[in-house]
């Protein structure tokens, strides 16, 4: 009898399941999203974009710092991080706690940067449901990461049942590619460097295809011509070589940036850009993966810094209310960016 009443039971949660085809083609049969975790790089950050931290019962200890370079843990806030259980270290190709995770049993493991062979051991070792989002082909990125992202929200909204605030945010993400094409900005030699790279990078740490140049229809002149893709390192000789006019520095690693100028300070101020007082400074990029909201605020401050006339407090304000609904002026407030007026 024991085990006819448990035949039932498996069949009734079976037939209770959806199937769901994650971005890596896998297929996971979910039948709750009530209990989340979310693992690897940027995973968590599109569920909060989505409003979902409420389903959090455990978090990565990478994610344990609320940082200013990092939007979404700071609009979490310590309190909430802090109470949550640890469920791994966290950090790309970094296994997580099975153990935790057969304790805290999630509904539903969210992934991102996480690859097959190791969801596969997870669902293995844990019987959990696991799906996997995409930031594109490359951890620093690539010409088709915006259009990732949309396709991880839409499907991570239609999974969690936020579908309309998935469609909501990708039309305004869509509007803002709209609006930042339209804009007239005179090309020049420019060139980002010091992005985060799985931490703190100098200024040869950037992006062939870097999102806010491409949104603006510009070029990073170290690879004009080229058909490169993701995040690169260059060779210091080669930038100095290219001679940009403008070179912005990502502000995640600004220090390290100011070290390496101060013990080569002839060779750096070779260039044009810092002879000129052409070095300029826009929000960090990458934190964990990519800050999509300071990807569209660091475009409008690309455009702003190349002539266009740009309202770049109002900006950032629409853009941060967009990711964080009736929280993002308080949350700008909040982080060391300037934008303490709004």
């Amino acid at each position: 009898m024991r085990k006819i009443v448990l035949v039932i039971l498996v069949c009734v949660s079976w037939l209770g399941a959806t199937p769901y085809t994650d971005m890596l083609g896998r297929v996971a049969d979910v039948t709750s999203t009530s209990r989340l975790v979310f693992l690897g790089p940027g995973a968590l950050r599109l569920g909060v974009y989505l409003g979902l931290e409420n389903r959090l019962v455990g978090i990565e200890k990478i994610e344990k710092g609320a940082s200013p370079l990092s939007p979404y843990r700071t609009f979490l806030g310590q309190e909430r991080i802090s109470k949550l259980p640890i469920v791994g270290t966290g950090g790309p190709g970094k296994m997580p706690d099975l153990e935790a995770l057969l304790v805290l049993k999630p509904d539903l493991i969210i992934t991102s940067f996480v690859d097959q062979n190791m969801i596969d051991l997870i669902v293995s070792k844990t019987g959990i449901p696991v799906v996997s989002l995409s930031y594109g082909e490359t951890y620093g990125g690539n010409a088709q990461k915006l259009q990732s992202v949309k396709n991880s929200l839409l499907f991570l909204g239609k999974l969690t049942q936020t579908l309309s605030r998935a469609e909501i945010l990708v039309s305004f993400m869509n509007q803002q590619e709209k609006k930042l094409a339209d804009l007239k900005v005179s090309p020049q030699k420019i060139y980002v460097g010091g992005l985060g790279y799985k931490g703190m990078q100098g200024i040869t740490s950037t992006e062939a295809a870097y999102p806010p140049f491409e949104l603006l229809g510009l070029k990073n002149c170290i690879f004009e011509g080229k058909e490169t893709i993701g995040h690169q390192f260059i060779d210091f000789e080669a930038l100095i070589k290219v001679n940009p006019e403008i070179i912005f520095i990502d502000m995640f690693s600004k220090a390290k940036i100011k070290e390496e100028y101060e013990a080569k300070q002839e060779l750096f101020n070779t260039m044009s850009a810092y002879q000129k007082g052409n070095v300029k400074e826009v929000l960090g990029y990458n934190f964990y993966s990519t800050n999509i909201e300071n990807l569209f605020v660091i475009a409008w401050q690309i455009a702003l810094e190349m002539g266009v006339h740009v309202d770049i407090e109002n900006e950032a304000k629409l853009i941060y209310e967009a990711f964080y609904p009736e929280k993002g002026a308080e949350l700008l407030r909040q982080l060391p960016y300037g934008f303490s007026a709004l």
